[in-house]
């Protein structure tokens, strides 16, 4: 399957809203500014704007991997690439900070993935299995079956929860507002709806632009509306980030919004689509190295709590700067790293998985009514 560089793109563009997002909030911006104020609803809307980061990479594994061929190879070099940063930082801490590393904390280490280090990594894990029923589903069940689906997503577990979250202050069905395998299941059959009935192909750029501001707004309002409302009603704001999360209807909205606009998008020249093709798969090692549990409670942890005084172009910019500067330097390390691995044959000994196991299932005789 050909790769398209517009998709490759939006993951490196996905990357970098994701440091915004902790920043925000693990930086402490949000939380330092006065409620209402320039300051507070500015940061509240690039957070709006870049909390699709999240849902809009579930698309995109339902969008590729629907059409792919599944190999168990990926989960073997994704978890050996976690375990190397989890033992590489924990280490440097050790001789850097070495009261703040603890038994616990190389088990974790050792551990990433089960030990729910990385909540999106657990999670993606977690789903990679159902990705061969999945995509059966997707390729036998008819266009209506599919839609009902979509719509029972987007309704029963996304519209109708949101507004329930305005009181109770969680989703139900075990969605925990969408840090959830279950809602990146969800989300994988939508993204690979989305590429078979080439749904990119019928909404122009503009229109998916025009989409993306609407639902923002929109999501942004509702904050706004929301805790003035239940300051006027209650004496404190409360329920404000009921429709923005990962599970609000506006957020998904944004999520194929994007999806849309870059799988249109196409690049020509030959130098961005070879940095393309060379930052796209060190994504993912951005993620890793800054949300590792002892850069995220030691380094990132109140880092920008100043800028929230500032100006509200001189706080964005800090934050942006900051997000762009820690997306570029993780790419980079992880270009290093993705060059190791492939120069110690760790890729090539992942795939020896894929060959072991189609091995098995050649030998392993059928039942006698299946001869």
């Amino acid at each position: 399957m050909e790769r398209k560089t517009g998709v490759d793109f939006l993951r490196m563009f996905l990357m970098f809203l994701v440091p915004i997002l902790h920043i925000l909030g693990n930086g402490g911006v949000l939380a330092n500014t006065p409620w209402m104020s320039s300051q507070y609803l500015a940061g509240w809307l690039l957070e709006t704007v870049a909390l699709c980061a999240v849902d809009c990479f579930a698309l995109i594994s339902g969008y590729v991997g629907s059409t792919a061929k599944f190999r168990w190879s990926r989960v073997g070099n994704l978890w050996l690439g976690i375990v190397f940063y989890t033992l590489l930082l924990t280490a440097l801490f050790a001789v850097w900070m070495p009261e703040v590393v603890s038994r616990r904390t190389w088990f974790g280490a050792i551990f990433p993935i089960t030990s729910n280090q990385y909540w999106f990594m657990t999670a993606y894990v977690g789903m990679f299995f159902f990705i061969p029923l999945m995509n059966l589903m997707l390729e036998k069940a008819s266009k209506r079956m599919l839609t009902e689906f979509l719509v029972a997503v987007l309704v029963v577990f996304s519209f109708l929860p949101c507004l329930f979250t305005i009181l109770l202050q969680d989703s139900p069905y075990g969605l925990h507002r969408g840090y959830s395998m279950v809602w990146l299941i969800m989300l994988y059959l939508v993204g690979g709806y989305l590429r078979k009935y080439e749904i990119p192909q019928k909404l122009s750029r503009k229109k998916a632009v025009v989409v993306f501001c609407i639902s923002t707004l929109l999501a942004w309002l509702s904050k706004v509306v929301i805790e003035w409302g239940t300051n006027r009603m209650l004496g404190y704001p409360a329920g404000g980030t009921s429709f923005v999360s990962y599970v609000s209807p506006f957020i998904v909205i944004n999520a194929v919004a994007l999806l849309c606009f870059f799988a249109r998008t196409e690049f020509r020249s030959k130098a961005l689509r070879k940095g393309i093709a060379v930052l796209s798969p060190a994504a993912l090692g951005v993620y890793i190295i800054h949300v590792h549990p002892l850069v995220w409670n030691y380094v990132l942890r109140d880092c920008l709590t100043f800028a929230a005084a500032y100006p509200v172009w001189r706080m964005l910019l800090w934050v942006v700067a900051l997000a762009f500067g820690i997306y570029l330097v993780c790419s980079l390390i992880d270009v290093v790293r993705i060059r190791l691995f492939q120069a110690v044959g760790v890729p090539a000994l992942c795939r020896k998985l894929d060959g072991w196991i189609a091995g098995i299932h050649r030998e392993s005789p059928l039942p006698p009514e299946e001869k």
